[in-house]
């Protein structure tokens, strides 16, 4: 499965450099100045937002990747800007259903983490359901989804996780000697998520919607 990760980024790599310019770049920079802007003001429990916003980066621009790994995998033809609608077109559905599964994560966390699972397993495995016919059908699908595989999702989970961390640390650790400020940091975020985002929607899609031919009816 990593391997044909691989493959499906090398063969779209084009696309991908276009998508993450004209799209994860700039969404990165306005969700981390969003995040900043809260950080500095005089509220309880400012990382609730904050964290919200690192989510909302994830996946509102898990759509357009989508589109690369289902499109390459199912042998047919896409142009970036296809990429593009895709973004415009799920964005508002994956923010209002990220922002209701987040509340779920966030205030189920007093009950025994499951709701926070189930809300955390649902913000990851919707954005590829969401061309589904309804959102009855979306939410059916990834619900499906979660009771079959709740526990590679939660590998998943932690491996996505760790992967930000350690690349992030990584980074870190490169730039520690130079002098930097805010912005520095937020260019830096911006190019890490544009190098590894996209690896990791396409690996999602090939592992959870390999069997669905329907995933993009009407595209």
């Amino acid at each position: 499965m990593i391997r044909d990760t691989i493959d499906i980024y090398n063969r779209n790599i084009i696309n991908i450099l276009i998508a993450s310019i004209l799209l994860v770049i700039p969404v990165t920079f306005f969700l981390l100045l969003a995040s900043e802007y809260v950080y500095q003001l005089d509220i309880d429990h400012p990382n609730i937002p904050i964290f919200f916003f690192v989510i909302l980066n994830f996946t509102v621009l898990f759509p357009p990747f989508f589109i690369v790994a289902w499109k390459d995998q199912n042998d047919q033809a896409y142009r970036w800007v296809d990429m593009l609608k895709a973004f415009l077109k799920q964005f508002g559905y994956v923010l209002v259903f990220t922002l209701i599964f987040y509340i779920i994560a966030v205030y189920g966390a007093v009950l025994l983490l499951i709701p926070t699972f189930i809300g955390l397993s649902m913000i990851l495995l919707l954005p590829l359901f969401v061309n589904k016919a309804t959102i009855r059908d979306s939410l059916s699908s990834a619900w499906n989804i979660l009771k079959e595989e709740n526990i590679f999702i939660l590998i998943d989970l932690l491996i996505i996780i760790s992967l930000n961390l350690f690349v992030w640390s990584g980074a870190l650790y490169i730039v520690k000697g130079f002098e930097n400020n805010m912005f520095f940091f937020i260019i830096l975020r911006c190019i890490i998520n544009a190098l590894v985002f996209p690896v990791i929607y396409i690996y999602l899609t090939i592992k959870y919607q390999r069997n669905d031919t329907n995933a993009l009816k009407g595209q």
